[in-house]
């Protein structure tokens, strides 16, 4: 039911490549999409309704919530939150037990402390669906729901339905942004989704920006090869495509690095592009030699102290965007279909540029 797409941003599992940071003022302008209309926008505060549930009728309250959102209960339930469902009067004891469970109740009187209003969320996600549905014209937008999962899942993008078209839904996994005043760390200190470079992007800030980066990883699909470069280019097409969605956010935010690790890479791109030829990394396969330079990390080993990790992300964007800006002609789809990680970088002509 609903389950055909079902891709999870897993913390604690598997950490995905994030995005590294890019100057804004090196892409053209944003373009004017004040007239587009979003009548099919939606939002839904799931999390409040799953909690109101009434634990006196639980069998009636679930069919209740099943009927308003056919494609996210169950997946909720089943696969989020891992209830056995295979004996259905087990089942919705389950439930009933998960909806008034003392520590569920404490956490999500947690959320909504930090989210009594939600209006500023969803004024930055009808901002970037207007850029969606400008540069994705024939896509449906997604829908977007808030839950909680006991720290399980960050984001989601699922199969919700197919009413007047396909649809995607957006799961937003409102624990997971509770800002830095909650004490992230002390869930779980050994878990690398816990640390410190992490959860200073687990706020407010951070959950459009955060949002919006699955239903991209989606549209991109897995990285076509494991070599540095194709992984490179990969998430650099990754950072290209936020930056258009999403111009009306901070580069720091979007891109999860402090305003000095903004300015280091921005000032030491020649030595980072260097680093990587004189080390012969472009063509390595070596995910272990490799991930910290494409994924979150304290540091970029071999480079000076304030190097922040991920700094080969942001070279990559570096490329795509010359890349773009060499091909005029070329639409986001075009960037999306374009596979060929070394075909991309020498049509790029990419040199970096010197202090």
């Amino acid at each position: 039911m609903g389950y055909a797409k079902y891709y999870l941003m897993a913390f604690g599992l598997v950490l995905l490549c994030f995005f590294s940071a890019c100057d804004k003022g090196a892409t053209e302008k944003a373009p004017d999409v004040s007239e587009i209309e979003l009548t099919d926008f939606s939002f839904s505060r799931f999390d409040q309704e799953v909690i109101q549930m009434d634990t006196n009728d639980i069998v009636l309250a679930y069919k209740k919530l099943s009927d308003k959102y056919p494609y996210l209960t169950d997946l909720y339930f089943k696969r989020l939150m891992a209830m056995p469902f295979e004996n259905q009067d087990s089942f919705y004891r389950y439930v009933r037990e998960f909806v008034a469970a003392e520590p569920i109740r404490k956490l999500q009187s947690s959320v909504d402390q930090v989210y009594a209003n939600e209006d500023h969320i969803v004024k930055e996600l009808k901002q970037a669906c207007r850029y969606l549905r400008y540069y994705f014209p024939d896509k449906t937008l997604p829908s977007f729901y808030t839950f909680i999962t006991e720290f399980g899942y960050q984001n989601i993008i699922f199969s919700d339905g197919d009413r007047d078209a396909p649809r995607d839904g957006i799961g937003i996994g409102l624990d997971f942004f509770l800002g830095e005043n909650y004490e992230y760390k002390t869930l779980d200190p050994r878990n690398p989704a816990f640390s410190d470079y992490i959860t200073r992007a687990y706020n407010k800030d951070h959950v459009v920006k955060k949002s919006l980066e699955v239903w991209i990883n989606d549209a991109l699909g897995n990285p076509p090869g494991k070599r540095f470069i194709d992984q490179m280019i990969y998430n650099g097409k990754r950072l290209y495509l936020l930056n258009k969605v999403l111009p009306f956010i901070q580069d720091t935010v979007i891109f999860e690095y402090t305003p000095e690790q903004l300015a280091w890479v921005e000032a030491n791109e020649l030595e980072m592009w260097s680093f990587f030829l004189d080390n012969e990394l472009l063509y390595q396969t070596d995910q272990r030699k490799n991930i910290k330079y494409l994924n979150p990390a304290p540091h970029s080993p071999g480079m000076p102290p304030q190097a922040p990790g991920r700094t080969a992300n942001y070279i990559g964007w570096k490329i795509v965007d010359a890349y773009m800006n060499r091909n005029k002609d070329k639409s986001l789809q075009d960037l999306i279909a374009m596979q060929d990680a070394q075909e991309l970088m020498q049509l790029s002509k990419y040199k970096p540029r010197r202090r």
